[in-house]
């Protein structure tokens, strides 16, 4: 990718002001039930790489790992949350959400494999927004109602 292109791709495509790396975990982010915090800090983590090659302009020689990285996530986690939070009243359209994250990284791997210049700041932006509003949202508002429950 030319600078001409990788400065017309992050204009085009910049959704929101991204963090500097790395995002660092903080104590506030956890939800106290050992497996969910222990895969949102793996999603930190894959998170941070998408942030620091899409930052240095070497997405295609690093994005296949992220994709693995994601697929990994999807299949171990998203399943294990959502048998976690079956008895939560929103689990249908929690469960739609999982959904969608999964077409919209297969999408994203189609976009890649066609040769798609911006699929890097696509997905940095797509994997933040996810952070902020499902991981730190979403999520926590799931948790603290089956442990208002009891669950």
């Amino acid at each position: 990718m030319s600078l001409s292109e990788s400065y017309i791709c992050r204009k085009k495509f910049k959704y929101m002001k991204l963090p500097t790396l790395p995002i660092e975990w903080k104590e506030e982010y956890n939800v106290n039930i050992s497996f969910i915090d222990e895969h949102h800090q793996k999603f930190v983590l894959i998170l941070n790489k998408i942030l620091e090659i899409k930052n240095h302009d070497f997405c295609g020689e690093k994005v296949s790992e992220i994709f693995f990285s994601l697929v990994h996530y999807a299949e171990h986690y998203l399943i294990r949350e959502e048998i976690y939070f079956k008895e939560y009243p929103n689990f249908q359209h929690h469960q739609k959400l999982h959904n969608e994250f999964i077409e919209r990284i297969t999408r994203l791997q189609q976009d890649y494999n066609k040769g798609e210049v911006n699929v890097c700041v696509e997905m940095a932006n797509y994997l933040y927004n996810w952070f902020e509003n499902h991981i730190l949202k979403y999520d926590k508002e799931a948790v603290n109602y089956l442990k208002e429950k009891g669950h």
